[in-house]
């Protein structure tokens, strides 16, 4: 019985290895930031960790499903961008309602991604093309709706969303949260999301067990569009203002975690992404206590970004190695 219960801990242990090692990652930073910044890891600093975490969290989130689904989703900052400075232009511009507002820049993303859903899915251009193009467009609407103005004084109730805090947790991160809960049971707990998952994995393999790779893409890249709706949003809600570029810095860094996620942790998890994403907050939070450049941790994002993607190609190709190996014997 001892040896039953000590084999069954020791497989946990081993499945929970990628969880584990993140968890680790993030508790080295912490220790190694607090000891040369004290400053690190007060209570303001902490806050401010958790609200970047959290808008970067629900956008890599949605670039993470969209390579789950075997794609990419390049106008995934510029749908973001756009859907907040639709939601300002309502609130200020038209003085419409903050719920109206937000449904319309949600509704916004939603479409957008929708539509590079319909032209990859069902007219078969690459995932990469269709993106790129819907990044130029969006860049196009964002100048044509505001002439490149900034869109300033918006309501005290909306600016609420990205600065307000409950009970000493800010609002921002409660949503994420909420998101958080959403996605896992979505992604993992429904045919939908494992079918996008497979379809990702192996899209041959799908259509010949009777699944549609064109319905589970075109719903990954709708999905994309949704929750960059949400991030833009929340961002203008933070910044208390809406730039016709805000939300485009963000395509790098969901990028990062989305194939940071993927290669950490093997496969695509919602609780993955998250992980990785405090991950990369608390790093760059740190660091820039520590006096370094925007520019170099610019250089730092891309040399892990290379080695995450070398990093995952060596391990298929150790995959396929062995799995050719068996089948010779």
């Amino acid at each position: 019985m001892k040896n039953y219960l000590v084999e069954g801990l020791t497989v946990k242990i081993k499945a929970l290895g990628s969880e584990i090692g993140a968890l680790a990652m993030i508790l080295i930073i912490s220790v190694v930031f607090g000891s040369f910044a004290p400053q690190y890891l007060t209570f303001g600093n902490l806050i401010d960790i958790l609200r970047t975490s959290s808008i970067l969290f629900i956008v890599s989130l949605a670039m993470g499903i969209v390579i789950a689904s075997g794609g990419i989703d390049l106008s995934i900052g510029h749908v973001m961008g756009f859907s907040g400075l639709i939601t300002a232009y309502m609130l200020v511009n038209l003085k419409l309602s903050i719920p109206l507002s937000i449904l319309g820049g949600f509704l916004v993303g939603t479409l957008l991604g929708c539509i590079n859903g319909v032209i990859v899915g069902w007219l078969g251009v690459s995932s990469f093309i269709t993106t790129l193009g819907m990044q130029m467009l969006v860049v196009g609407l964002r100048f044509w709706l505001t002439d490149g103005a900034t869109i300033m004084n918006l309501p005290r109730p909306f600016r609420w969303y990205g600065g307000g805090m409950v009970h000493g947790i800010p609002v921002i991160t409660i949503i994420a949260f909420v998101i958080l809960i959403i996605m896992v049971f979505l992604m993992h707990r429904t045919t939908l999301g494992r079918r996008i998952i497979c379809v990702g994995q192996n899209s041959e393999a799908s259509r010949l067990s009777g699944i549609n790779p064109r319905i589970y893409t075109a719903l990954a890249l709708t999905l994309s569009g949704a929750l960059s709706g949400i991030a833009g949003i929340l961002i203008v809600a933070r910044n208390t203002m809406a730039n016709v570029d805000v939300g485009d810095r963000f395509l790098i860094d969901a990028i990062t975690m989305g194939v940071l996620a993927h290669v950490v942790f093997g496969k695509f998890k919602v609780y993955g992404v998250i992980m990785m994403t405090i991950f990369m907050v608390m790093l760059m939070n740190g660091l820039t206590m520590l006096g370094v450049q925007p520019s170099s941790m610019n250089m730092i994002k891309g040399i892990m970004l290379i080695i995450a993607i070398g990093f995952g190609k060596f391990i298929q190709y150790l995959s396929n190695r062995k799995r050719v190996q068996r089948e010779a014997f």
